[in-house]
């Protein structure tokens, strides 16, 4: 019985470690296909912001994208909502190359927004953070809105183009800042 059993293991040893068929690696190609999809990696944005901040002293809001090369369109719009009226002045202290920033009132409400339309995505990593001054008289706690959204570029569009296709839909989260 011994000696049945250790042929019967050398037989599936010697099976195990033979090549292939031809029709069995033909099959393997898309199982190789979806492995390299699942090493590609998604574009994530990460905010980070001050959960208080002092009257007079500025507040630090910072975007990170991690893998923005793997989006297909041209471009990628990142933005902050503050509202009306409490906004002192925005400095931005780090901007991604090719990428055009600034703040302007937004809609009919008002509302602050300070954006940056980023044209060049042949990086692993992008960084945009900005400095908010509030009003010395605002006192209290406001909340913004931050967003995210890659765009494609239209030869003649403008930059107000761009931040117009913003929806509700792009909001990444909205965050609570107490005044001090």
């Amino acid at each position: 019985m011994r000696r049945v059993l250790a042929a019967a293991t050398c037989l599936m040893a010697a099976f195990l470690a033979s090549p292939a068929p031809a029709h069995a690696t033909a099959g393997s190609a898309p199982a190789q296909a979806a492995s390299s999809a699942v090493q590609r990696r998604l574009p994530k944005v990460k905010v980070t912001y001050p959960s208080a901040i002092r009257r007079g002293k500025p507040g630090r809001i910072t975007y990170k994208v991690s893998h923005p090369d793997q989006f297909t369109d041209e471009a990628l719009v990142l933005q902050t909502d503050l509202p009306r009226g409490i906004v002192s002045k925005v400095r931005f202290v780090t901007k991604p190359k090719g990428a055009k920033c600034g703040a302007q009132k937004r809609n009919s409400v008002g509302n602050y927004a300070v954006y940056c339309v980023i044209r060049s995505l042949k990086h692993t990593r992008l960084t945009m953070s900005f400095n908010v001054w509030i009003k010395p008289s605002y006192r209290g706690k406001f909340r913004s809105g931050h967003y995210w959204r890659a765009v494609t570029l239209d030869y003649k569009g403008s930059t107000r183009d761009y931040l117009d296709e913003i929806t509700r839909k792009d909001l990444i989260g909205k965050t609570w800042i107490k005044v001090r």
